[in-house]
């Protein structure tokens, strides 16, 4: 039995665990920083406060679809310690993979709330005055949180495999130099 193999095996298992849980809070900390943008005139924590289900959809909606992305993007960089080993070009194209993934989530996330405003405002016109998502979320419209959620996950899920296959042929250029 080959302690060193084994000590080294469950060193890079740590150093996983670690960059792991530093993306899940980073990706939580993006997500609140995201929300805190699309929902300017909208106090969250005061919602939550009040038990208003759809502010809890809309916000679970924002972490899961920005959590979706960034996993993808981590699993890029987890692949560089695959067998007990450290490789540079799978560590880079892993990298590279996170950072094309982050501002990918934030621009799918507001395009889909964009699209749904637009969808609403325009088959509402003429049949209510205004249609505002942070109006109808602060009044508890469960349906447009839900709706939202929807189209949060809909929308990682299809960025998040985009960004899973970026590291493959950054890697393979980088081992090409």
């Amino acid at each position: 039995m080959n302690f060193l193999y084994i000590g080294e095996s469950l060193g890079i298992a740590v150093v996983q665990i670690v960059v792991g849980v530093a993306l899940a809070l980073f990706s939580i900390t993006l997500s609140l920083n995201l929300l805190d943008k699309l929902t300017s005139n909208l106090d969250q924590i005061a919602e939550l406060k009040k038990g208003n289900i759809a502010v809890g959809i809309y916000v679970a909606g924002i972490l899961v679809a920005v959590a979706s992305v960034i996993g993808q993007g981590a699993s890029g960089i987890a692949r560089a310690f695959l067998g007990g080993k450290c490789a540079i070009a799978d560590l880079i194209g892993g990298l590279i993979q996170l950072f094309i993934g982050l501002p990918l989530a934030i621009f799918s996330i507001t395009l889909a709330q964009r699209e749904i405003y637009r969808f609403f405002a325009h088959r509402m016109s003429g049949k209510m005055e205004t249609f505002y998502i942070n109006n109808e979320l602060k009044n508890g419209n469960i349906a447009i949180a839900a709706m939202l959620f929807g189209a949060f996950y809909a929308t990682s899920a299809v960025i998040s495999q985009a960004v899973s296959f970026l590291s493959q042929p950054i890697v393979a250029a980088l081992s090409q130099i």
